[in-house]
């Protein structure tokens, strides 16, 4: 009944490539039938390698083994397809060449990635019986983190046991909490972040778009894209199934890939193949590979001779799925970012913090105490013996320099009742034009977005510029050093605005400012690009992914105004964490 389209390629990519993905292999197997089916494209493997499910296949749960198929895209057809992409793999290309060889007789496809679980509500026994009471339509859902040092800590070959400690732990630390498409534009067809490690349709719904867009051979996007055209397809309408199975994605950030990609590789460009896409049918006719005899082979067949026999725990029963809190739909992008959870970011930023060495320093600059606390104790459970957290404002005024080994720089805001009251007067005023029909509901949306964010971000700026200020004299960066933003992204030019408040700060102190000044023109093009966003209503966590071009802008200014001892290179960004480290001379350029 159900088709599962993924892809890679035994490239060791990211952080433990092989273990994510016998992980996700054998609990999508889990919740499969034996009429279902789980297709891997391997693109562009070495030929003297095996492809990445072989290469695995010993550590597969025999049901796994039964499901998976493996279509093998050689390195010299790549160099055919690949035009002027700099990317290894082609995804769009991959999911294609899936589809088009997909049972004809399963009636839905799933397209996600080699590194997702998904967890179903227990009045389910598998996605099957799910399936048969699901309409047809076009399903999105919204994807749960687990943290490096969680899901490493299981055994690979136990599903089902692995499914229930995940979903525990999900429980237990509050951690279900949907991140839905801050931005009223997008929100319609694109209704959680992420959107690619779960679009499931009818597999006549695929073929009617022709698949993912082939012409898309830069990075991100192709999934919004899809995203748009099935929203076309289907009447308009973009369907979930939340309360009924959780998808589960095994982060793979600390390596620094995904940051490398991210601000190192063109995109495709979001206004015009997503917001301005408009055609529902996109390929030719030969789209997927149709015409190519490519290799594809049962990987249990493959491997028969070498089977492995595994333990299978018992299937332990399974409660409902609730969430934490309902998915917020309002579109508050900068709101959604500083205002966050101190327990939830905590979780995460305890990876960060994890690969530190124990006798680390840490400081923190920044005002809100629940912050401060769970930061506090988290790192008594990771340093026992090693010094607590210096708190900067406790050295305010002192003159006392500190030279810390991790500077947590936390952008946490707190909303005043005053604006509270004014954002509540400009929504309800739209209400009423938008009942009266004065003004569409887009109208409405824009303008009550555009207003939240603009004076949620002025009230956000003057208070961070404020703080580092006073606090960011009495700090000292060696190279090595890591700075870590809490609850601010890459793309607001309050990002810029740190770099540039810490440069002028190292110049000073080094009595060099005139050497080690940042280009003024640089500087200025950079926050003009930051605000365009802001104006539009862009800003936030999604924007993460759509705003390639600043970031490739920045990438380059970096190269050309170097900012004193306190060059800041980005290793990578994830829940709300901005985690750099400070570069120089004695530093070598590695990641951790």
């Amino acid at each position: 009944m159900l088709s599962i389209v993924t892809y890679g390629r035994n490239d060791n990519y990211s952080f433990n490539l092989v273990k994510r993905t016998a992980m996700s292999f054998n609990c999508l197997a889990e919740v499969l039938t034996e009429q279902d089916e789980i297709l891997f494209v391997d693109y562009n493997t070495p030929d003297h390698l095996p492809t990445l499910p072989e290469s695995i296949w010993d550590t597969l749960t025999d049901k796994a083994l039964k499901l998976v198929k493996v279509i093998r895209i050689s390195r010299d057809l790549h160099e055919v397809l690949k035009g002027d992409s700099v990317l290894p793999v082609l995804e769009n290309i991959s999911r294609n060449a899936a589809i088009v060889r997909s049972n004809p007789a399963n009636h839905w496809i799933l397209s996600t990635n080699p590194d997702v679980l998904l967890v179903l509500s227990s009045r389910w026994q598998d996605i099957n019986e799910l399936l048969l009471q699901t309409p047809d339509s076009f399903y999105e859902m919204p994807r749960f983190d687990i943290p490096e040092s969680v899901w490493s800590s299981l055994y690979r070959s136990e599903p089902k046991s692995n499914m229930t400690m995940l979903r525990d732990w999900i429980v237990a630390n509050q951690v279900a909490v949907v991140e839905t498409v801050p931005d009223w534009q997008f929100q319609k067809f694109l209704l959680f972040d992420a959107p690619g490690d779960f679009q499931l349709a009818p597999r006549d719904y695929f073929f009617r778009l022709r698949g993912f867009d082939e012409s898309m051979n830069k990075y991100l996007h192709s999934d919004s894209n899809l995203a748009k055209r099935m929203w076309m397809l289907n009447g308009c309408r973009t369907d979930h199934l939340l309360g009924n199975l959780w998808v589960l994605h095994q982060d793979h950030y600390l390596s620094g890939e995904w940051t490398k990609n991210f601000t190192g590789i063109l995109h495709n460009h979001l206004g015009t193949k997503v917001s301005q896409q408009n055609d529902v049918i996109a390929n030719d006719k030969d789209w997927g590979l149709q015409d190519v005899p490519l290799p594809t082979f049962s990987l249990l067949e493959k491997v028969a001779s070498q089977r492995t026999s595994f333990f299978q725990p018992s299937k332990a029963s399974n409660g409902d799925l609730p969430l934490n809190r309902e998915p917020r739909w309002h579109t508050q992008s900068v709101y959604r970012t500083c205002h966050y959870d101190p327990t939830i970011l905590a979780l995460y930023l305890r990876e960060s913090l994890h690969i530190v060495a124990p006798k680390s320093h840490v400081a923190y600059l920044g005002h809100h105490l629940p912050s401060l606390n769970a930061i506090q104790k988290m790192w008594k459970e990771l340093s026992p013996s090693g010094a607590p957290v210096c708190d900067l404002r406790e050295l305010a005024g002192r003159g006392d320099p500190v030279t810390p080994g991790v500077l947590l720089v936390d952008c946490y805001f707190q909303r005043s009742e005053y604006w509270d009251k004014r954002i509540r007067l400009v929504q309800e005023q739209a209400q009423r034009r938008l009942e009266k029909g004065r003004i569409t509901e887009e109208e409405a949306l824009e303008k009550t977005s555009d207003f939240t964010n603009s004076a949620d971000y002025k009230a956000w700026e003057a208070e961070l510029l404020s703080a580092w200020t006073e606090l960011l004299p009495s700090v000292r960066l060696r190279p090595g050093a890591f700075v870590i933003l809490l609850g601010c992204s890459v793309d607001y030019d309050l990002h810029f605005k740190f770099m540039q408040t810490l440069a002028k700060r190292s110049a000073k102190s080094n009595g060099r400012a005139s050497e080690h000044q940042v280009s003024q023109s640089q500087n200025s093009k950079l926050m003009a690009h930051a605000r365009s966003g802001q104006a539009h209503g862009r800003m936030g966590l999604t924007r993460l992914r759509m705003l390639s071009s600043l970031s490739e802008w920045w990438s380059r200014s970096e190269r050309n105004a170097p900012l004193a001892t306190t060059e800041l290179r980005p290793l990578y960004v994830h829940h709300r964490l901005v985690v750099s480290r400070v570069e120089g001379p004695q530093c070598p350029q590695s990641t951790t």
